[in-house]
């Protein structure tokens, strides 16, 4: 992980684009971001690399922490759902 005042780079070993793409796409509904981005370095590698870019003064690892609590709570509510209809 690299981190800076306004940016965050995660190294995310052994997953992809369906991880990548979910993340950033819930990253840039988030108030205090101002872009999210993804991207696969090589295809032989098992790895991702996630860039989300902050407004001036967003706190990075708060601002994650949110992201993840974000999608968890979908994903559980899509759980209760489909849990409903079976």
């Amino acid at each position: 992980m690299r981190q800076t005042r306004d940016e965050l780079v995660l190294e995310i070993m052994g997953e992809d684009d369906t991880l990548g793409n979910l993340i950033s796409k819930e990253a840039m509904k988030h108030p205090k971001v101002l872009y999210s981005t993804y991207r696969i370095p090589h295809p032989l590698q098992n790895k991702l690399e996630l860039t989300i870019k902050l407004k001036e003064g967003a706190d990075p690892g708060e601002v994650l922490v949110e992201i993840v609590e974000n999608i968890r709570k979908i994903l559980n509510e899509f759980r209760r759902e489909v849990s409903k209809k079976l």
